[in-house]
């Protein structure tokens, strides 16, 4: 009984451990892409900046097919496997980005995107390492290289780029490319000794799958409004845009630094049988993340136009596209953990289907209302969608578990 309870309390020890790691890891690279935005906004415009998001969105989303799922699928399966199918889901990521990479090629004639196609490779790497040292609990390592040391080179190469070429794309393309580079490099220098034979599994390639299909359409959600508002309206807008939604997002990054460390133990908890801990640490940190919820969203609802000005006078417009955002973050942080608990024991389909939902909805809100309504008609009908996944990913995970997380809901 002495030794159960000693083993509980390492347990909790090492969790709240690799909580700080993920908080302070996560809060630097909040921290530096703030800096990246203000430094790109300051120095080369609003409408620079939004041909930049503009062209990263698009990324993003080729991003998640190139990934392949294989960054949360190692968090499920190097638990119980090991290492054993590490070198195979680089092998298809790499294949799988060279042929996005060409197709996009022959469909995609914008010449800021179609500069920026090779970094679909770069940054799903960089997911899928990030999924390994989720995994094995090398936070530190991970975050120091991608929430200080890479942003930092990004952000003087773009200062240099300014004050020696002027005000073009070359230099946020060229900070942005080494940034990632160097990286990867880094990843692979701490990670050589994992790479190994090449192992094929059907089942692993099967759960794998199932989850780029949640995460490109949660990703089509998230961006597809970008995108929409890219198309329909001007960059400038985009730029506005992507400024509130970064502001937003602050509040979204209390769920992702906790869900950083909670997956893994989401796995190993199912895989041991301890459903009951598992259920317990759900609530328990549901309702610490609502509560933390509740007071950003209300510092954010406050102080919205100040958070805005620092980026410039223009910024400004976009502080009820902030309010609408940070509203859908908040009811996202407040469930918890919703579908992250379905997809690490052994549930992702449930995420596909609410989020082609959403999805679906999204579009139809964004075609409808950005025309009138520009940046706010964007930023409501991602709110909604946001809004409508997360209850039904709430509903779904209370109903699974069996249990009751707020006293009414």
């Amino acid at each position: 009984m002495i030794n159960i309870l000693k083993a509980k309390n390492i347990n909790r020890s090492d969790f709240k451990a690799k909580l700080v790691e993920s908080f302070f890891g996560k809060v630097s690279f909040i921290l530096f892409t703030m800096v990246f935005s203000l430094v790109c906004t300051r120095l080369y415009g609003a409408e620079l900046f939004g041909q930049y998001t503009y062209a990263f969105s698009i990324i993003t989303l080729l991003m998640i097919f190139a990934k392949a799922g294989f960054d949360n699928s190692l968090v499920y399966y190097i638990p119980k496997s090991g290492n054993k199918y590490i070198s195979f889901s680089f092998l298809v990521n790499a294949a799988v980005s060279f042929i996005l990479v060409l197709i996009s090629m022959f469909f995609i004639w914008d010449h800021f995107v179609r500069v920026m196609l090779p970094l679909i490779w770069l940054v799903s790497v960089e997911q899928i390492f990030f999924g390994i040292y989720r995994a094995n609990g090398n936070l530190k390592k991970y975050y120091y290289i991608n929430g200080f040391l890479s942003l930092v080179i990004r952000i003087l190469i773009i200062i240099s780029f300014y004050f020696i070429f002027g005000k073009n794309f070359v230099g946020i393309v060229v900070g942005v490319y080494f940034s990632y580079l160097l990286s990867n490099f880094l990843y692979f220098l701490q990670n050589r000794h994992i790479f190994g034979k090449v192992a094929y599994d059907k089942q692993y390639l099967s759960y794998s799958l199932s989850l780029v299909l949640a995460a490109v359409m949660g990703v089509a959600m998230d961006r597809v409004d970008i995108i929409m508002l890219g198309n329909m309206t001007n960059m400038e807008n985009v730029g506005i845009y992507q400024i509130a939604i970064q502001v937003a997002n602050i509040l979204f990054m209390v769920l992702v630094i906790f869900d950083t460390v909670f997956g893994p133990q989401i796995s190993n908890l199912f895989h041991t049988n301890k459903l009951e801990e598992l259920r317990n640490l759900y609530v328990k940190s549901t309702r610490i993340l609502g509560l933390i919820s509740l007071i950003f969203f209300t510092t954010l609802l406050l102080g919205s136009p100040i958070a805005l000005s620092l980026f410039g006078p223009e910024f400004i417009e976009g502080k009820s596209a902030l309010i609408m955002r940070s509203f859908g973050q908040f009811i996202n942080v407040a469930v918890g953990s919703v579908w992250l608990m379905l997809a690490m024991t052994g549930r992702p389909k449930f995420h596909i289907y609410a989020n082609l939902t959403a999805f679906s909805i999204n579009i139809i809100l964004n075609y409808m209302l950005i025309p009138k309504y520009g940046v706010d008609g964007a930023a409501f009908s991602t709110m909604l969608s946001m809004v409508l996944v997360n209850l039904i990913g709430y509903v779904m995970v209370s109903k699974v578990f069996k249990l009751k997380v707020y006293k009414y809901f």
